[in-house]
């Protein structure tokens, strides 16, 4: 055999090998960190060829644990911290770091703080035009979500009567982030509440809402002084990161994708005050 045939053969061997390795990671689940983790994927796809990631649409924090669980999919994405029953079946929690839950409303909203009693009185329909609020007349579309929302537990923590609260009749309730931020386009007196990095997906001006005063930055959230975050994160089970995971992490971790996350107002594990 001649050496330049022993050379081609070596050759085919070593890249059907790195095709073999290759591996396409989808990672689904919850809308809150859909936005960040598309952003670093399309990084890490960029600068390496042996793996590519895949952030599909949300099927929320409870699609994540399902197919997780189910051995669908190696890692999951969540908004919110693992309780202690999920825990208890083996999920594993990495979190990607406190990202702020913002009071949001659309490009046409001239208000720009509401009080925590405003906002209770807005979902419960005791107000239901911005006039009323010292902003151009308009009706308010607010949007609400199920009590199981991460954004929505988030602002019941610090806000006591959304625990309870009932929406009133004006309140349209939706179940993923995408038909939030889809409201939020489409309606200019619109309101919502959605963590801050997920509403870089919305394609027109919104408005970030201080909450008591309180502007919903990273500065403020990093001091302790914002009191309404989720705790980003992926899921795995014991043992089953694959290497596309392990790689993804790693560049996670690494000075560009962490700078990819304070981009996005995400503060990091350990960051917040």
């Amino acid at each position: 055999m001649s050496s330049v045939r022993q050379w081609w053969i070596v050759l085919l061997a070593l890249l059907l090998a790195g095709t073999a390795r290759a591996e396409d990671l989808v990672i689904p689940g919850s809308g809150n960190p859909e936005y960040v983790l598309d952003q670093l994927a399309r990084a890490f796809n960029a600068r390496q060829a042996q793996h590519r990631i895949v952030i599909p649409p949300s099927t929320g924090t409870a699609g994540a644990l399902r197919d997780v669980g189910e051995g669908i999919s190696s890692v999951g994405r969540v908004g919110r911290l693992l309780k202690d029953e999920e825990r208890k079946q083996g999920f594993v929690f990495i979190s990607l770091g406190r990202d702020p839950v913002v009071i949001v409303g659309g490009a046409g909203v001239t208000v720009r703080s509401l009080s925590a009693a405003q906002l209770v009185d807005i979902y419960s329909g005791r107000i239901t035009n911005w006039g009323e609020l010292g902003g151009k007349a308009a009706p308010i579309r607010a949007v609400g979500r199920e009590n199981s929302d991460a954004s929505r537990q988030a602002i019941a923590k610090v806000i006591k009567p959304f625990q309870e609260i009932t929406f009133g009749p004006g309140v349209k309730t939706v179940h993923l982030d995408p038909q939030l931020i889809a409201l939020l386009d489409r309606y200019p007196s619109s309101l919502g509440m959605l963590n801050r990095s997920a509403l870089a997906a919305c394609t027109t001006r919104v408005v970030h809402l201080a909450l008591d005063g309180v502007d919903p930055t990273p500065e403020n959230l990093e001091k302790g002084s914002y009191p309404a975050w989720v705790e980003l994160g992926l899921i795995h089970k014991p043992n089953g990161l694959t290497p596309a995971a392990r790689a993804f992490l790693d560049f996670i971790r690494s000075p560009e994708g962490q700078r990819i996350v304070r981009q996005h107002g995400i503060l990091p594990p350990g960051m917040a005050g």
